[in-house]
């Protein structure tokens, strides 16, 4: 009698169990998920990366005017800073990439998360209840933490970064109008029909074309940690906090999450020795 009563309470149990995660993966799949990619519930997080994506543009149009006048001024001088101002548009173009994949994931892996890996998540936990109940329950909330981490890990990249990028705000702004306002000065004066109009500009400065020349050496130096800052919001911090989620989730755990590493082919390796 006490054994059918335990048995009861098992069968009972294990029906529970699976009508839970049955219900869950249900509303994962046909709710969550929608309220998850839906653009109107993340939409500081797309303004935020528009603002940036809007700063970067700004900062690369500003570079190449800036680097067209400087091949504008008499001289040399200016052709090393003019080359290292144009060879940063492969930076501009790195840091556009990050900015719409961030944005690209923001919808996408609200989808993954909640309509594939929950439910995935739940049938394997279901499933858990009838075979290998430990490997299959710890594969099952693998998946559940995995899938909330790839949701969290672009939003909160973006709110640090926001931080981030309001302390720097000012300095790439003055950066980008100044970089416009030297760069159609001097695109002015060379275009102008008084053929000493450039040299009377340069003559403003206190050594004359050397004098701009330092001008332009100190905007290439900003210019420079402006590129600096937005490679770490937009590369750096997000694979930070995935790292964090990472050690984070295996503290709370114990599960230890495993990231795939790239093996390096053997004549880099032979490349890197002494």
């Amino acid at each position: 009698m006490e054994k059918q009563q335990t048995e009861k309470e098992g069968r009972r149990s294990t029906i529970i169990f699976i009508a839970v995660f049955a219900v869950i993966a249900v509303i994962s799949f046909f709710f969550i998920s929608e309220a998850a990619s839906s653009e109107g519930n993340f939409t500081g997080v797309y303004n935020t990366l528009d603002d940036k994506r809007t700063n970067v543009m700004e900062l690369m149009a500003g570079t190449a005017a800036a680097a067209t006048a400087i091949s504008l001024i008499p001289g040399d001088g200016g052709t090393p800073i003019a080359d290292q101002m144009a060879d940063m548009s492969s930076y501009f173009m790195f840091i556009l990439a990050a900015i719409f994949v961030e944005k690209w994931l923001v919808g996408i892996t609200g989808i993954v998360a909640f309509k594939v890996i929950i439910p995935i998540a739940c049938l394997v936990l279901i499933l858990s209840r009838f075979f290998s109940k430990d490997k299959m329950t710890e594969a099952g909330v693998k998946l559940i933490l995995f899938a909330l981490m790839i949701f969290l890990v672009i939003p909160i990249s973006v709110f640090v970064t926001e931080k981030i990028d309001a302390s720097y705000q000012e300095s790439m702004k003055q950066t980008i109008e100044d970089a416009k306002k030297e760069s159609e000065d001097i695109r002015k004066n060379s275009e102008s029909k008084d053929k000493n109009a450039l040299q009377k500009y340069f003559a403003k400065f206190k050594n004359g074309v050397n004098g701009q020349l330092e001008e332009f050496e100190g905007m290439l130096n900003r210019i420079t940690e402006s590129i600096a800052v937005l490679i770490v919001t937009s590369c750096v911090i997000p694979l930070a906090v995935l790292a964090f989620f990472i050690w984070l989730i295996k503290l709370m755990t114990g599960i230890s999450i495993s990231v795939p590493t790239i093996a390096l082919p053997k004549s880099v390796k032979r490349k890197g020795k002494i």
